[in-house]
């Protein structure tokens, strides 16, 4: 049965509501691999083709994530078939369980992540925006800082288990509070 206007506007709205979330977890299961926005989009589209499928009240959160992941194991047997390289099937299924966050809790992570970049050294702030959000590769970067694409890359390693560190402080200061 189609949806009339009225809730094809809310499913929409669903929609537009959870990308940020739904780009982080496809992120979180192809850490470091070219596509993300070419897998966001396709999920985009199938959710969708099957917005008659949704059932209202249920966890659209967690039905977006399903279509995500399959999206995703799309994606790797294609890069495969080209030969790309790509996680091992199990360690992206594992990801993907350990990924799936309440609704909510991907707000508030955000949140803390947000506040947690704005404490980072402006150098530390570039070389994220550079690696997460610019269309460069480190090894651009690496050639405009005068530095070895391996000293960025540790460098990367050390800002990202920083900011767990601190988006885990913020959350715990968070939920003490009363």
């Amino acid at each position: 049965m189609a949806l009339d206007a009225t809730a094809q506007a809310a499913f929409v709205s669903q929609i537009a509501r959870y990308q940020t979330m739904l780009r982080s977890y496809i992120i979180s299961l192809m850490p470091g691999v070219d596509g993300v926005d070419d897998v966001l989009q396709q999920t985009n589209l199938v959710i969708w083709e099957k917005r008659d499928k949704f059932r209202e009240g249920s966890n659209f959160q967690a039905w977006a994530c399903a279509i995500a992941r399959f999206e995703v194991k799309s994606h790797r047997r294609k890069m495969l078939r080209f030969g790309g390289l790509m996680l091992s099937e199990d360690l992206a299924d594992t990801l993907a369980q350990h990924s799936e966050l309440p609704p909510g809790e991907v707000d508030e992570r955000h949140e803390a992540l947000g506040r947690c970049l704005n404490r980072l050294r402006e150098s530390e702030r570039e070389l994220i925006n550079h690696r997460y959000f610019a269309k460069g590769t480190l090894e651009d970067l690496a050639v405009r800082c005068d530095r070895p694409v391996e000293s960025l890359r540790v460098t990367l390693f050390r800002i990202r288990a920083a900011l767990r560190k601190c988006i885990n402080g913020e959350l715990a200061v968070n939920r003490a509070r009363p």
